[in-house]
């Protein structure tokens, strides 16, 4: 495989659903397989801060705004834990509160972080059985500035 092709950077978009965690073990498997760093980033929805305050730069340290980023930095290590166990790698975790949509934060912090390939499931915790492809999985693909593989 030519270094243009190779993986430096896979990206997991995570909200514990189950095709979220089953787009976790792919992407652990393939990070072992390629030696890559594996990034995991869980978004909290904009609507929970937008219900908390009117910008972000007020809240103080001991805020709900940071116990949710607190709160939901812990759920994604419970996640994490059996992977990283099970694998033998190291994972990288970032939570970030939408301040746009989840689909924007997604595609901006795979540019910023030069992400080579992310890895994201179907449908999230509200996909409905009816429907294909998540809205949130359909935007990552249609405007994601690298690959997109989308696991089922």
């Amino acid at each position: 495989m030519s270094d243009e092709a190779k993986f430096k950077n896979i990206l997991v978009p995570l909200d514990g659903s189950e095709h979220s965690i089953k787009a976790l073990e792919y992407a652990s498997i393939m990070a072992k397989g390629f030696n890559c760093k594996l990034r995991v980033l869980y978004v909290v929805p904009s609507s929970i801060r937008y219900n908390l305050f009117l910008n972000k730069e007020n809240a103080e340290i001991n805020s709900p705004f940071n116990q949710i980023i607190q709160v939901s930095y812990i759920e994604a290590q419970k996640w994490l834990r059996d992977i990283t166990k099970k694998r033998d790698i190291e994972i990288v975790t970032e939570v970030i509160i939408a301040e746009e949509s989840i689909v924007s934060e997604i595609i901006e912090f795979a540019e910023r972080e030069k992400i080579d390939l992310i890895i994201m499931g179907t449908r999230g915790r509200t996909g409905f059985k009816k429907i294909f492809l998540g809205s949130v999985a359909s935007g990552v693909v249609n405007f994601a500035h690298c690959p997109v593989l989308v696991i089922r």
